[in-house]
């Protein structure tokens, strides 16, 4: 690259960083105004809503000013008309403040409009921003000199620009509701935004880095991110990188929001999985069109999604593993969020009658495409009789009758596929009851029989069939998290090569 092209694009690129940091406070302006606009009473209260429209139109002016006089178009320094920009932003500037100064001294000597002050304040405050930044980095760009500028944002070559998509026709209930996550390095837009999404119904939990992003979708689940693209340290970009490599967090849907009007990064942001992009200062109809859009999207996806189903056997002596299963399966269905949806059979979590018996109000092992087992010290207690094998033998216990019925139902229909686990090591028993010793005895004998029966071969010394062993609720979640993925992955794989 030749000098001129060099300089050409580094003075391009601090223009690009200006325009974003400007359009900040004009939509807090904005924003704000729109607000107040809202909540005040149009017939009631016409001075008041008069001049909070006098002070939005500035804010328009104002970005009207930035995308004009310092826009793409301009290509040097020599490109920029500096008085201009100067000239007309100090009316707009100066307009914003005498508006608010009489909106102010108006609150306040009305009680209706005291809660308004607060937001007059961050108006003004925004406009004294905008100026600061203007008089700030204004001789940095026409000077040049990019080693002034503390942009973490770096050159990035031209692109065209994707057009923008309208959804502003989406009804009303277009995902409505939900748990939003609004990460923004400026206080004022985070408030903006929360007080906006919660007006449309919607949970908004802030944060105000990169970094602190992360944290919370660790610790928090969340249906969608709003996400500013330029941050200090780390960026935009960078958080949806780390958010899309996750295989937990990779599922979430995330847009944009940012007023740079650098298009490659935009297109960068959707290549790397974003949901969409909003510019700022947003418009909140369309903002509120798109979170409605992107969540409605993400809630088809999981509905459309294959839905396999798991049957969790175990005697009562193994309760810590089934809320290990429980923890396993919740996070998987994060991590295939959108491909799997993992529906965990667990009997206690089910309204079982007291005329019936638990076997006849449980979903069929058979008619399930994961069967889990998991034994220690017993093997439980003996069906009633009227439940018998085929060749009218009684099943010694629930979790044989569960086991059988997913095995023969594996031989026939090659589902479900099934998982046995074995915890090593004896329980601990206290010996001041004989008859409660002596049954565990027996329970420990029976459970020997079952392995021995359908996992060793008739002379004992070789197995026939695998199962897994574990000596701690630890080595068994690593265990089974590890093999549910591989099997959920497999099926997967197969029910699309079928299609």
């Amino acid at each position: 690259m030749n000098d001129d092209a060099s300089a050409s694009q580094s003075f391009q690129q601090l223009l690009s960083d200006l325009r974003h940091d400007l359009k900040n406070p004009v939509g807090q302006i904005m924003g704000y105004a729109e607000m107040l606009e809202e909540d005040a009473d149009a017939d009631k209260d016409r001075e008041f809503v008069k001049d909070i429209k006098n002070v939005s139109e500035a804010g328009e002016r104002l970005l009207a000013i930035v995308d004009d006089l310092l826009g793409p178009s301009k290509t040097s320094a020599d490109a920029i008309d500096a008085q201009s920009v100067q000239f007309r932003t100090r009316i707009e500037l100066d307009h914003i403040e005498g508006y608010v100064e009489m909106l102010r001294e108006f609150a306040e000597e009305n009680e209706d409009f005291a809660d308004t002050i607060d937001d007059l304040d961050t108006i003004d405050e925004s406009a004294g921003e905008f100026l600061s930044i203007l008089i700030d980095r204004m001789p940095i760009v026409l000077s040049g000199d990019s080693s002034q500028s503390d942009s973490s944002i770096q050159p990035e070559a031209d692109i065209e620009a994707p057009s923008e998509v309208d959804f502003l026709a989406a009804s009303d209930w277009l995902g409505a509701g939900g748990d939003i996550l609004a990460i923004d390095d400026e206080k004022a837009n985070r408030e903006l935004l929360r007080r906006r999404l919660e007006r449309q119904g919607y949970t908004v939990h802030l944060g105000e880095s990169g970094k602190q992003c992360l944290e919370l979708v660790s610790t928090t689940r969340f249906d969608l991110i709003l996400l500013d693209l330029g941050m200090p340290g780390m960026d935009g970009i960078e958080v949806l990188q780390q958010l899309k490599q996750d295989p937990v967090h990779r599922s979430i849907p995330v847009i944009m929001i940012s007023g740079s009007d650098d298009t490659e990064k935009i297109v960068k942001c959707i290549l790397l999985g974003a949901e969409d992009y909003v510019f700022k200062p947003f418009n909140p109809v369309l903002l509120k069109a798109r979170i409605g859009t992107s969540l409605e999207k993400s809630r088809l996806r999981k509905q459309q999604a294959p839905r396999l189903r798991i049957f969790v056997s175990s005697p009562g002596d193994v309760i810590p593993e089934r809320k290990v299963v429980k923890r396993i399966i919740d996070y998987l269905n994060e991590e295939f969020s959108g491909s799997a949806l993992l529906i965990p059979i667990f009997w206690e979590e089910e309204p079982l009658l007291a005329t019936e018996t638990f076997q006849s109000q449980i979903i069929s092992p058979r008619d399930t495409d994961i069967y889990v087992g998991i034994f220690w010290s017993r093997l439980g207690s003996i069906l009633p009789d009227h439940i018998r094998r085929p060749d009218g033998t009684r099943y010694m216990s629930g979790s044989e009758f569960e086991f059988e019925d997913a095995f023969y139902g594996s031989k026939e229909t090659g589902k479900p596929d099934i998982l046995v686990y074995q915890k090593m090591g004896d329980p601990t028993i206290p010996l001041s009851d004989r008859a409660s010793v002596m049954d565990r005895f027996d329970q420990k004998e029976r459970l020997a029989g079952f392995v021995e029966q359908w996992f060793k071969s008739e002379d004992g010394d070789s197995f026939i069939a695998a199962f897994h062993g574990f000596g701690s609720t630890e080595q068994f979640e690593e265990m089974l998290t590890g093999h549910l993925r591989k099997l959920v992955s497999k099926q997967l794989a197969d029910l699309k090569a079928e299609n």
